[in-house]
């Protein structure tokens, strides 16, 4: 397969495994609507590395048994076959309690200290853009042990260097900010079309760690809009998805509803 190949083709299934790649057997998952390349992932990790994680999915069913994704994350065919329902406050009770141990959130704004924006674009009062708002964000990213951002737009208007509006609270301000406040210390992650991100451990600031085959180094500063991400001497490639991960993906999804975030 051809570079150009890659890039039209393979993204979305490259997100795919970095997110599955995260969640670690035992753990309880959680993600929200809109979600498509995290459901798969998460199918992907239960299937393949971490069978006895936890899938709380947003229309309240536990470890349902998806047979095909759907083009709504909402849709109650994709809680057929769940082990047990739970309603939704309940999964703010589990972030309260400690036990929501990984959550997948999105943002239209993501800053270098990983907080997002899903609220609005320019000044909140006189707004350029007024977004759909950040439902539970703002109640989950002080809570849970680890947050997977994902974005399908890296780009200068989606990675600033500081968020029009907080709706999700990462780092804050960097440094030991989140800790001041008495948040909860919290693992971030960022998977993006182009690569996938880390923080620096005491600046707090985003650190690239991979990038995805068909892109280089170069691709990643030039459509990121902060001067100060932190670049390793040695930057590894982004690890394709084997045909066995490739299987699993295209047959729970054979109608392609994964690329519906790219249009």
């Amino acid at each position: 397969m051809s570079l150009e190949e890659i890039k039209q083709k393979m993204i979305p299934e490259i997100m795919i495994k970095c997110m599955a790649k995260e969640i670690r057997d035992g753990d309880i998952v959680g993600h929200g609507l809109a979600s498509p390349l995290p459901i798969l992932a998460m199918i992907l990790a239960k299937k393949t590395h971490a069978p006895n994680m936890v899938y709380v999915g947003a229309v309240e069913g536990i470890d349902p048994k998806i047979k095909k994704l759907k083009i709504s994350s909402g849709d109650p065919e994709m809680s057929k076959g769940c082990v047990a329902y739970m309603e939704l406050a309940e999964m703010f009770d589990l972030a309260q309690k400690g036990k929501l141990n990984l959550m997948f959130l999105g943002g239209a704004q993501i800053d270098k200290y990983g907080n997002t924006n899903l609220s609005v674009i320019g000044d909140y009062y006189k707004p350029k853009v007024r977004l759909p708002g950040g439902a539970a964000t703002a109640f989950l990213m002080p809570l849970v042990e680890k947050m997977i951002l994902w974005t399908v737009r890296h780009s200068k208007r989606t990675l600033v260097e500081k968020v029009d509006f907080r709706t999700g609270q990462g780092y804050l301000e960097g440094g030991d900010s989140r800790e001041k406040l008495g948040l909860r210390k919290t693992t971030l992650r960022l998977i993006t079309n182009l690569g996938v991100f880390g923080f620096d451990e005491k600046t707090r600031i985003m650190k690239l760690e991979s990038v995805h085959p068909g892109f280089t180094v170069e691709d990643i500063k030039n459509n990121i809009g902060f001067p100060d991400l932190i670049i390793p001497d040695k930057i590894k490639e982004t690890e394709p998805p084997t045909e066995e991960e490739l299987k699993i993906i295209r047959k729970i999804d054979p109608d392609g509803v994964r690329y519906s975030e790219f249009r």
